[in-house]
């Protein structure tokens, strides 16, 4: 019998605890991947060399994951999701959920260690921030990814840095630096990436380097190794990069 902690810390049975946001979406997203009526994108209408046929989303799912697969594909899915998302709605909400729950669930790992409030509430501000992303953002926009789990991350720093607050512990995650996410969503760090790849200032490769070391604070290390390169060549791919938008911004500021 599986178990999980309960608010105390104390083991529990799965089925005596309510299930939080992220486990009841991926429930969902296996029952509209189930055979044989499983929700498909048409590769077709993709393109990009995607298997010329209707693809189950959970076999979509694990493409997107593939290092071999390329930018260009991982876009043109995630441009066709947020399109039907904001369109159709469900089935496409819960669809790009559960395309995007790795990620999501990385971004709950990640902060809510040795997080002391709810976890249910924690997960619920996750989605949250996922979701205001998938019914504001423009499906035609590069690095939709990226942009969709930026989102998702800030609201996840937010709760976290709210609850530290409440309990009186010393916290790396200020809630002020990122509560002016909430209201918009022109003009963030993401987007201003977006922008960069749009003016071909960077390359999309560029721009996800610089956005999960510098925005979703993954370790150069590590990047680097799944990259199958050093860590100095690695960081110096990544300062030639950080330099060009650098100067970009500089131009665009005095020019304006």
């Amino acid at each position: 019998m599986s178990t999980s902690p309960d608010k105390e810390g104390n083991a529990m049975p799965d089925h005596q605890r309510s299930l939080t946001s992220l486990e009841i979406i991926e429930r969902r997203f296996n029952e509209l991947t189930a055979q044989p009526t499983s929700l498909s994108l048409d590769g077709r209408v993709i393109g990009f060399g995607l298997p010329d046929r209707p693809i189950p989303l959970d076999e979509l799912r694990i493409t997107l994951l593939k290092r071999q697969t390329s930018n260009q594909v991982k876009n043109a899915v995630w441009s066709e999701v947020v399109r039907r998302a904001q369109e159709q709605g469900d089935p496409w909400t819960t669809a790009a959920l559960g395309l995007m729950m790795p990620g999501l669930k990385k971004v709950a790992g990640s902060i809510a260690r040795n997080f002391r409030g709810d976890i249910a509430d924690f997960d619920a501000e996750v989605v949250e921030g996922f979701l205001q992303a998938l019914n504001s953002l423009d499906p035609d926009k590069p690095m939709l990814y990226s942009s969709l789990r930026f989102m998702a991350h800030r609201y996840g720093l937010e709760a976290r840095g709210k609850e530290d607050r409440i309990n009186g512990t010393r916290s790396t995650y200020d809630e002020s630096t990122f509560v002016r996410y909430r209201a918009r969503t022109t003009g963030h760090p993401d987007l201003v990436l977006a922008q960069a790849v749009k003016d071909d200032t960077l390359t999309e490769d560029e721009a996800s380097l610089i956005g999960r070391v510098r925005l979703d604070g993954e370790g150069a290390a590590s990047v680097a190794h799944e990259r199958g390169v050093s860590s100095y060549q690695f960081r110096q791919q990544l300062s030639r990069a950080e330099r060009r938008l650098t100067d970009s911004l500089t131009r665009h500021s005095a020019a304006a």
